[in-house]
């Protein structure tokens, strides 16, 4: 089998403004793509390299432009009523494929579809949302803001910040978007991610935390954003704000233990990545058959039946 090598890379360092699709389809293995090689090597290769990968859905969902809402609202709040339209709430049912297609639509289909069309066409460009979803964004923000150390460091900043650079010992090319870079003067930074979640609680979110591996996220991000930008990273906070009223919100730093597991797991993530695209094999779960226990939490003293 022939190997697979990576893409051309782009430059080393940091890119502003970079358009968002244009970094998720470029050169550089995520943090997503450290999960999909944590499941196997064989889901990687699936997701990004297989040239016999069936057509990708679209997968933008409710809950993504939830999330999206709120880190617009948060991070960049005079972009939002450029990026969003919000759909009036005595607007007609929006038409189906089928009436659209239709040969001889109804009266109220042919009113309701040339109002689509007039609306559309002057908010072209601008995802539909309705007027409770921006008030949700607008109220995820302002209970953002009553955190006095996010609200100072949100006021200084940069969102969306692409960095690459090569992972100093297998060579291979990494890559990172902060949503947020506080510049905390020279040659130093602050990172803050924002994520919503339904219960922001600091205790409940580090089992979050663990669940999702955002603390290889942490050590991922603040390692590569220091090689990449030549700077300090002081701090990685996660900004944690609920998607139920009242949206609460909380700020969350990890532990040296913390940012030290996640290190462990990038590096043990980046050498299986590095030793597959010299390889050229991606190999899935194993083939053999595996024992297997319940978990601590499900066995029970037997005793007591």
């Amino acid at each position: 089998m022939n190997a697979i090598t990576e893409p051309v890379a782009e430059p080393i360092g940091i890119i502003e403004n970079q358009d968002i699709d244009a970094y998720h389809q470029g050169p550089g293995i995520s943090k997503t793509g450290l999960d999909l090689i944590e499941r196997s090597p064989a889901h990687y290769h699936a997701e990004y390299l297989d040239p016999n990968r069936p057509p990708r859905e679209n997968d933008e969902t409710t809950a993504r432009l939830v999330g999206h809402l709120a880190h617009c609202a948060i991070l960049e709040p005079k972009e939002f009523d450029k990026r969003y339209a919000v759909l009036p709430s005595d607007a007609p049912r929006r038409p189906t494929s089928a009436q659209w297609n239709a040969k001889n639509p109804s009266a109220d289909s042919m009113m309701a579809m040339a109002w689509w069309r007039e609306w559309l066409a002057a908010n072209e460009g601008r995802t539909v949302v309705t007027q409770e979803q921006r008030v949700t964004a607008l109220l995820q923000a302002k209970s953002v803001r009553k955190i006095s150390d996010m609200r100072d460091a949100l006021a200084k900043g940069r969102p969306e910040v692409s960095a690459y650079w090569r992972d100093p010992v297998t060579g291979v090319l990494c890559r990172c978007r902060p949503d947020w870079v506080h510049d905390a003067g020279p040659g130093r930074a602050i990172l803050v991610d924002v994520k919503t979640y339904s219960n922001a609680a600091p205790a409940e979110f580090a089992r979050q935390i663990a669940r999702m591996r955002y603390h290889v996220q942490a050590a991922y991000y603040t390692d590569g954003y220091a090689l990449a930008a030549d700077v300090d990273v002081l701090a990685f906070v996660f900004l944690a704000v609920e998607t139920e009223y009242p949206y609460a919100a909380s700020a969350v730093m990890l532990d040296d233990a913390a940012l030290e597991q996640g290190r462990a797991e990038y590096r043990r993530n980046l050498d299986t990545y590095a030793a597959c695209l010299k390889s050229g094999e991606w190999p899935g779960y194993p083939t053999g058959i595996q024992p297997v226990s319940l978990p601590a939490w499900a066995l029970t003293d037997i005793e007591n039946y």
